[in-house]
């Protein structure tokens, strides 16, 4: 048996991220691509990122950014660190859980725009807030399971002034809620 860095790693098989349903209940799908220089940046093996709307509802935007390996230093980056470089200020942030599954809450404002943002990593079987567990998850499963894939899933929803910041977090949980029994499907168990 050689060492972690030199044995081969298990690569799960996995639909990829094209294949991702247009409609999820009552929402539909539209897919925007990335340039390439921000994928390569990224070392992205697979993403999405669309934007679902509904009657009657503000839209959500959806993003995965999947990993097959995180063993040479690719990894997702936090949303705490890319959301100021795009100019948004971070007014709110915590860590909780809606309806069991945890997330990182985080609230922007860019001028008199405001944003309600969702994310958590989502690697072998495991929905993880806390980034500090998700690197423990990350290091003990190359060794014991031989895998590092693994995702970053982020859901964000521009909060209108019309509109209670409950009715944007009823929306985010609410898409949520559709989204979580496809995933595994795409970011592996």
């Amino acid at each position: 048996m050689g060492s972690v860095d030199t044995r081969e790693e298990n690569i799960p098989a996995r639909k990829t991220f094209p294949e991702f349903p247009v409609h999820l209940a009552d929402w539909t799908g539209s897919q925007k691509a990335m340039e390439t220089r921000i994928i390569d940046t990224l070392g992205l093996s697979d993403y999405i990122l669309t934007d679902y709307s509904k009657p009657g509802s503000l839209p959500v935007n959806f993003y995965v950014a999947y990993y097959q390996s995180q063993r040479k230093g690719v990894s997702p980056h936090s949303p705490r660190v890319c959301i100021p470089d795009g100019g948004w200020q971070i007014s709110d942030i915590k860590r909780t859980q809606v309806g069991g599954l945890p997330i990182n809450r985080i609230v922007v404002k860019k001028g008199r725009s405001k944003q309600l943002v969702y994310y958590w990593f989502q690697q072998r079987g495991r929905l993880i807030a806390n980034e500090y567990l998700m690197k423990w998850y990350l290091f003990k499963d190359a060794i014991l399971l031989n895998r590092t894939d693994g995702a970053l899933v982020r859901i964000t929803t521009s909060v209108s002034p019309m509109e209670s910041m409950q009715e944007a977090d009823d929306r985010l949980a609410g898409f949520a809620q559709h989204l979580l029994p496809v995933l595994p499907e795409y970011i592996p168990n």
